[in-house]
Formats: C-alpha cells, structure tokens, sequence
C-alpha cells in the first residue's frame, strides 16, 4: 500500500465530491492534510494496540515485549512513509 496513492487518491475524490478543480498545489495541501488525519489515526491505533498487548498478555512479559518492539518498528515505518507526504 503505497501511502501516497491513498492519500492523493482521497484528495481527488474529495476534489470531484464538492465539485472542485484543484490546483497541484491544493491537491498537494489536501494531500498532507489527509497524511497528517492518517499521521494522527495510526498514532492512538498503535497506542490502543500497545496497551491491549500489555493488559492481555502481562503474565507473558517477554511475549507482550516482543510483540510491543514488532508493533513499535512497523509504526516507526507508517510514520516515516506518511511524513514523505507532507
């Protein structure tokens, strides 16, 4: 899933529900704004994945850390793809 497609993908629809013709450099605004909501989303998804690992699996210490640190590199991944769209 290539995170720039998607976001640019959203900004056009966008652009064709309200019935606009954006500029590059509109569609290139709208395009970090949608980046940004995803930015923010992936942030308390992986915050509320996080804990849900801990809670559930607190008698498994060494399970709920590697699957904390597995989480935590994927997340470190998104994030970098999302800023290349700012």
């Amino acid at each position: 899933m290539n995170l720039n497609d998607v976001a640019t993908k959203a900004a056009t629809d966008f652009s064709n529900v309200v019935s606009l013709k954006l500029t590059e450099a509109d569609l290139q605004k709208v395009t970090a704004i949608i980046a940004n909501a995803m930015s923010m989303a992936v942030l308390e998804a992986s915050s509320q994945h996080t804990s849900v690992c801990v809670s559930c699996l607190h008698h498994e210490k060494d399970l709920a850390h590697k699957i904390q640190e597995e989480i935590e590199l994927k997340k470190i991944a998104l994030m970098a793809n999302l800023s290349g769209l700012r």
